[in-house]
C-alpha cells in the first residue's frame, strides 16, 4: 500500500544552504577555468547560427527593432528572452509526457546562448605574490563571480532533473482526452486535456512512481524558490521607488492595516483573520502596502542606529516610555509576520510591486539572468506538480475503496497548491485546468509579457 506523500522529508531541503551545497561542486573553483565551456551534447547547424545572430541582434538592440533610443537594458532584454524561451518551449505543458526532441534541443541550445555572458563574469580579489627579489606584494586576481559560482550550477542541475522527469513519463498507465468545440460567431474555444486512468485505477507500481516523482519535483521547486528569493533579496530597489513611498506609517498602511499592526501583539493568524480579505487581489494589495512600509522602516531603523537620524522618545509623563526605534522594530516584526502569513494563505500570488520594479529597472546582468532562470524553473516544476496531483486525484476518484487511498496526502487531493509559494511576475500560470477558455485567454497565459 502506498503511504508516501509529496511532502515527506520537508526539512531535508528547507535550508537553502543544503541546496547550494549539493549543486555548487559542478563549477570549477580555479579562476583559470571560468572561460571554459562544457561540451554540449548536440551539434551546431547552420540554421542555429542564423538563429543565434537574430537572438543576439535583438538583445543588443534592447528589443527596439528600429535601432532607436527606446531599447531596454541588456539585463532586462536577457531576462525577457529567457522568460519568452521558456514560454515557447514549456508554455503548453498540460500533459505529463516526454518533451519533443526538437523542443528539448531548442531549450538547451538557446539557453546555452543566453547564459553565455556568465562565462565571462568575474570579480577581482586581493592575493599575495612573491617577486623575483623575494619581496611579497599584493595583486588583484580574477575569480568567478560568487553568486554565479554558487547558483548557476545548481540551476543547471535542477533544469536537467526536470527534463529527466518529463522523459520518464513514457509508457504510462494514464492518458489524456481532449474535446474541442467552436462557438458560432465567437472565437474558437477548446477544453484543456483531461487525465484518464483505468477503471480499476493505477497499479501500485505506477502510483508509487508518480508519488516519488512528485517528491523529487517538490524538492526541485523548493530549491529553485530559495535561489529566486535570495537573488531578489540582493537586487536593489530603484531609488525613485524609495523616494515615492509614503514616509508616514499610517499613510503607507491605511487606517485599518495600521490599527491591526499597532494593537497589542497578536499572532500572524489573528492579524490575517482581522483583515477579512475577499479576494486574491485584496491580498496582493495588502502585501504591496506592507512591503513598501517594511522598506521604509528598515531604512529609518538603519539611519537611527547609525546616528543619521536622532531617535525620539515619547513624552516623559507616559508610563514606560518607548523610543521610536523600538516602536518601529515591533511594527517591522509584526508586518513581516503578516506578509509571510498572507503568502502562506495565498500561495499563488503574482509577484509584488517592489519585486517587479527590481526586475524592470535592474541593470545587473548576472542578477537578472539568475532571477529569470530560477523563475522559469519554478514555473515548470509547479506545472509538473500540478499535473501529478491531477492524475492522483483522478486515480483516487476512480477507486474510492482502494487500499492505497489512505496513503494519499490530503493536500494532494484538495484544491490547494501542491507546493509552497510560487511567484511569477508575469502571472503566466493558469489555475482553471479542465475548463474551456478562449484563444485570447490561452495566449495570455502561455506568453510572457514585459513586467
Amino acid at each position: 500500500m502506498v503511504t508516501d506523500s509529496l511532502y515527506d522529508d520537508d526539512s531535508s531541503s528547507s535550508s537553502s544552504n543544503n541546496v547550494f551545497g549539493s549543486f555548487s561542486t559542478h563549477w570549477t573553483t580555479s579562476p583559470q577555468h571560468f572561460y571554459v565551456k562544457k561540451k554540449t551534447g548536440y551539434t551546431t547547424q547552420l540554421s542555429d547560427v542564423e538563429t543565434m545572430k537574430e537572438k543576439f541582434a535583438k538583445l543588443l538592440l534592447g528589443e527596439d527593432v528600429t535601432g532607436g533610443s527606446k531599447g531596454i537594458s541588456t539585463a532586462l532584454a536577457l531576462s525577457n528572452a529567457i522568460t519568452n524561451l521558456a514560454a515557447s518551449v514549456f508554455g503548453e505543458l498540460w500533459k505529463l509526457e516526454p518533451l519533443a526532441e526538437e523542443r528539448k534541443r531548442k531549450w538547451r541550445t538557446e539557453m546555452d546562448w543566453l547564459l553565455s555572458p556568465t562565462n565571462h563574469m568575474i570579480e577581482l580579489v586581493p592575493a599575495r605574490q612573491s617577486g623575483s627579489n623575494g619581496q611579497r606584494f599584493e595583486i588583484m586576481t580574477p575569480k568567478v563571480r560568487a553568486d554565479i559560482h554558487m547558483n548557476l550550477p545548481a540551476l543547471r542541475k535542477l533544469d536537467s532533473m526536470l527534463l529527466e522527469t518529463l522523459d520518464s513519463m513514457a509508457s504510462t498507465e494514464f492518458w489524456y482526452t481532449e474535446v474541442s468545440t467552436r462557438a458560432e460567431g465567437k472565437s474558437p474555444t477548446w477544453c484543456l486535456p483531461s487525465p484518464k486512468v483505468p477503471v480499476a485505477g493505477l497499479s501500485d507500481v505506477e502510483r508509487k512512481k508518480l508519488v516519488n516523482h512528485g517528491k523529487l519535483v517538490n524538492q526541485i521547486f523548493k530549491a529553485a524558490k530559495a535561489i529566486n528569493e535570495n537573488v531578489l533579496a540582493e537586487m536593489p530597489v530603484p531609488t525613485f521607488i524609495k523616494d515615492a513611498l509614503p514616509k508616514s506609517v499610517r499613510t503607507s498602511l491605511g487606517d485599518d492595516l495600521y490599527r491591526i499592526l499597532t494593537t497589542e501583539p497578536t499572532s500572524a493568524e489573528e492579524m490575517f483573520n482581522s483583515l477579512s480579505l475577499k479576494s486574491e487581489n485584496s491580498a496582493l494589495e495588502v502585501v504591496n502596502r506592507l512591503e513598501g512600509s517594511i522598506l521604509v522602516w528598515k531604512e529609518r531603523i538603519t539611519d537611527q542606529a547609525s546616528g543619521k537620524s536622532p531617535a525620539r522618545r515619547s513624552w516623559s509623563f507616559v508610563k514606560d516610555p518607548i523610543s521610536e526605534l523600538d516602536k518601529l522594530e515591533v511594527l517591522l516584526i509584526q508586518a513581516e509576520a503578516l506578509v509571510q502569513q498572507l503568502k502562506f494563505k495565498y500561495p499563488n500570488l503574482p509577484q509584488t510591486f517592489i519585486n517587479v520594479t527590481k526586475i524592470q529597472y535592474g541593470t545587473d546582468i548576472g542578477h537578472l539572468i539568475l532571477e529569470a532562470y530560477s523563475r522559469v524553473l519554478l514555473n515548470l516544476s509547479y506545472n509538473i506538480l500540478t499535473r501529478i496531483g491531477e492524475i492522483l486525484q483522478v486515480d483516487f476518484s476512480s477507486n474510492l475503496n482502494s487500499p492505497a487511498a489512505t496513503g494519499y496526502s490530503s493536500s494532494i487531493l484538495s484544491d490547494e497548491p501542491l507546493v509552497g509559494h510560487f511567484s511569477d511576475p508575469y502571472n503566466t500560470n493558469a489555475s482553471n485546468y479542465g475548463h474551456c477558455i478562449g484563444r485570447e485567454a490561452y495566449s495570455s497565459m502561455s506568453t510572457a509579457n514585459s513586467p
